[in-house]
């Protein structure tokens, strides 16, 4: 039998974490709050399926710890419970006695992290939970990187629909993902997110300069500048790159009105 000294250093160091136990026998509910209380979670209980949503509605878990087979609704119908209203923040851990691959991969479907099979040791518990806390903290650093792109989208779209030039922003395929209103109204036309290239009318020379900076060596890197017609409108066009660390990550252009020319 491993003692306390060797499971401390068997078991992962587990980052506090909010859990929610459910289970209908309150020794095991009550089991397992314990072991997880003193490795310092925030542990919340639930004696069936529907005090579960109840607590669920209260607050977002990190982890949920569920029993498959309850009374009235069951941890399917929890586990579906909490894929549909938390936005995959909850890391789901079955807990049942009734193991099969069956059963294990119908959990899968309804979006459950892993299975512990019961009985299990405590120290069998704590590295179930070590690997939901870790998968909970990659959730957190995707949501963050998210949010933080999101921030960094919405600045720079602000700042190009602020500009005094028309500004298309093509992506790597080509494809126009921003259009200023500048840029709409020498065009003659509305950004749609479904819109391609040829979509926004460009002449020939537009478009021979396009491919040409796409191009796998497209000569020093700097923009470029061609005079082209659109609808009988002239415009300079500047054609700029914008890369990813040595790649190139699409193209910016400059539309400048030179009708007045």
């Amino acid at each position: 039998m491993n003692g306390p000294a060797q499971l401390a250093r068997t078991i992962p160091e587990i980052a506090p974490m909010s859990v929610l136990v459910v289970d209908d026998e309150e020794g095991m509910r009550e089991g397992i709050r314990r072991i997880l209380d003193r490795n310092g979670n925030h542990v919340s209980t639930a004696e069936d399926g529907e005090q579960a949503i109840a607590r669920l509605e209260e607050c977002v878990f990190d982890i949920a710890l569920v029993d498959l087979k309850m009374p009235g609704i069951d941890g399917f119908q929890v586990t579906q419970h909490i894929s549909d209203t938390c936005s995959g923040r909850t890391v789901i851990v079955i807990v049942s006695a009734f193991a099969s691959i069956q059963a294990a991969v119908e959990v899968a479907k309804h979006g459950a992290f892993d299975f512990l099979v019961k009985p299990f040791a405590p120290e069998d518990l704590l590295h179930v939970v070590a690997r939901a806390s870790h998968q909970r903290q990659l959730i957190r650093e995707r949501d963050l990187y998210l949010s933080e792109l999101n921030s960094e989208q919405n600045l720079s779209r602000q700042l190009i629909n602020s500009m005094s030039e028309g500004v298309v922003v093509l992506n790597i395929n080509r494809k126009p993902v921003l259009m200023n209103p500048w840029a709409e109204s020498i065009l003659g036309i509305s950004y749609r997110e479904d819109m391609e290239l040829q979509d926004l009318g460009l002449d020939r020379a537009a478009h021979t300069l396009i491919d040409g900076m796409y191009c796998p060596d497209p000569q020093d890197g700097t923009s470029r500048h061609v005079r082209c017609e659109h609808t009988g409108q002239r415009f300079h066009l500047h054609a700029a790159p914008y890369m990813r660390g040595p790649d190139l990550a699409g193209l910016i252009l400059f539309l400048r009105d030179a009708s007045d020319e």
